[in-house]
């Protein structure tokens, strides 16, 4: 499998973690019908029902908030580059250098975003495996930066 063929793998993958849950809460609702976080302290937990709530990276999608497009970012970054560099013979040119110094920064940076989005709760698959594409896709870059000073 050539390094190109894993790194469309890996942005595939990290863009489907988009449907995926990245964290989950807990939250209980007593006998009353409130809602509380926890159950209190000292009270036996079997009156309360516990529910969870998994959370989606766009479940709170909004045009206007910066902060939603980042977040986007974070999950479709790979794509604008692959396209470049599928569709491009590669050169030793400026924008090309620029480029791959851009892609494990875009990368790490990822994976950091989606580390701390899923730090709110418990993490879920979503976050796991998007944290997981952010790296196979980094060691790919490894790889071919490897192969491109062999040449």
């Amino acid at each position: 499998m050539n390094i190109a063929r894993i790194k469309l793998i890996a942005a595939a993958v990290l863009l489907a973690c988009l449907a995926l849950p990245e964290y989950t809460c807990s939250r209980y609702v007593g006998p009353d019908g409130k809602e509380v976080a926890t159950g209190p302290a000292g009270v036996p937990t079997t009156p309360y029902t516990e529910i969870h709530e998994k959370h989606y990276p766009l479940e709170s999608f909004s045009v206007r908030d910066p902060a939603s497009w980042l977040t986007l970012l974070a999950f479709a970054w790979p794509w604008p580059i692959l396209a470049y560099w599928l569709r491009k013979k590669r050169g030793r040119g400026t924008f090309d250098r620029l480029v791959l110094v851009a892609e494990p920064l875009l990368s790490i940076g990822s994976g950091y975003l989606v580390w701390l989005a899923s730090s709110l709760g418990t993490r879920a698959a979503g976050a796991y495996l998007a944290m997981a594409a952010n790296a196979a896709y980094l060691c790919a870059w490894a790889a071919e930066l490897r192969a491109r000073r062999k040449a």
